[in-house]
């Protein structure tokens, strides 16, 4: 009865929506190459959802059909998650944007050119702490039974984070920061972080198949995850992959089997692209914010990404969100990337457009697909 319903809104939305024709047959060629082997994509228009669709096969026996309600790893889309619920504490006073984290982890101190420098709530958000996925073993500043630990094995342990550059002062992406969000939103509200997610979001958005651990539901319609062997980013998340995540190779790509993410508030969960459109529903409705909390969600101070590497003109970063600026158009944006998926989502204000994609592929051009897809829809607006 789902899928039932779900084709008929396509064919609604396809009447609409003409010129999305286009992203699909770009689609539906990636996919029949098995580049990746599936995917799916979601539009909204404010907080109505108007088109859904997916391609290609969960497995790689090709004997089940990827639908709108099959399972993905999102990776770091969780980040913008994770961020909601921060802003929900912030809403309700429980915490503040300016609050020193060595409040909650009075180990955790830092210094730039030899000072100390004090790192914010805020600085986490919008990747400006100066803390990095290559800052070292840190963990004992803020993980007591690993403290304990390391007391024990007489290691050496350093008193301070040297940081690259004064927080707040620029930013630069990391998964680390988020983590220990969940770790300070663990220690506001003596909750578990997944507890938190569960009641906060995705209960109030009616999300039913998103978690992070698959249910038996769930798992009767997982995407299984792929890597190519002979690429730069392929070599990267198989040395960054658990030997249990792995599961077989078909010629030169490596099919991945179900498994859980362990640092969840950065990337731990798994949902679909129907549940994932619900997520941009209830943020574009305001249904997890209060107007103004949403407005410093969306448009507080942002910090300048450094943008050597960068095919865009302007890269910032707000809360949770990429602030892009490419080709004369402003755009939210964030990406997912780990073993077996890709993904993103974006935010066009200008045209009061949404949408996500999501890909079961590592070395899937996610930037490409989107920028497709919002060049469709721009085409034929409502």
């Amino acid at each position: 009865m789902i899928k039932i319903f779900w084709a008929a809104l396509w064919i609604f939305t396809a009447s609409v929506y003409g010129d999305v024709n286009r992203f699909e047959a770009f689609m539906a060629e990636q996919v029949n190459d098995t580049a990746p082997p599936s995917a799916a994509f979601a539009v909204l228009r404010g907080h109505e959802i108007i088109y859904e669709n997916s391609s290609g096969y969960n497995d790689s026996q090709r004997r089940e059909l990827t639908s709108t309600e099959s399972i993905y790893h999102i990776f770091s889309l969780t980040k913008i998650m994770t961020a909601t619920v921060m802003m929900q504490l912030v809403q309700e006073g429980r915490i503040t944007l300016n609050a020193d984290i060595e409040t909650f982890f009075p180990r955790l101190k830092a210094k730039y050119d030899d000072q100390n420098a004090t790192i914010t709530v805020l600085n986490l958000l919008n990747h400006s702490s100066g803390i990095s996925d290559r800052s070292g073993d840190y963990r004992y500043m803020f993980d007591d039974n690993y403290y304990a630990y390391m007391l024990e094995q007489e290691e050496e342990l350093e008193a301070y984070i040297d940081l690259p550059y004064l927080p707040g002062s620029e930013a630069k992406y990391s998964s680390a920061e988020y983590v220990l969000l969940g770790k300070i939103m663990e220690k506001v509200t003596g909750e578990p972080f997944a507890d938190l997610i569960r009641k906060r979001v995705l209960e109030p958005a009616k999300m039913e198949r998103s978690g992070f651990t698959y249910t038996d539901k769930m798992a009767e319609d997982q995407v299984y995850g792929t890597v190519k062997f002979f690429s730069i980013v392929g070599f990267a998340m198989r040395m960054f992959m658990e030997d249990d995540w792995r599961d077989h190779y078909e010629g030169t790509t490596l099919w991945l089997k179900q498994f859980d993410v362990r640092w969840q508030p950065a990337g731990g969960l798994v949902s679909s692209i129907h549940d994932m459109a619900l997520f941009l529903k209830s943020y574009q409705a305001g249904s997890f914010l209060d107007a103004a909390t949403q407005k410093t969600f969306l448009h507080a101070p942002n910090v300048k990404v450094n943008q050597t590497f960068s095919n865009y003109d302007d890269v910032r970063f707000g809360i949770g969100w990429y602030h892009l600026k490419n080709n004369n158009e402003f755009f939210l944006q964030h990406q997912g990337l780990g073993p077996g998926y890709r993904t993103i989502m974006r935010i066009y204000p200008e045209y009061d457009l949404s949408f996500v994609i999501l890909t079961s592929q590592t070395e899937t051009d996610i930037d490409l697909w989107a920028d497709k897809l919002f060049e469709s829809l721009k085409a034929r607006p409502l």
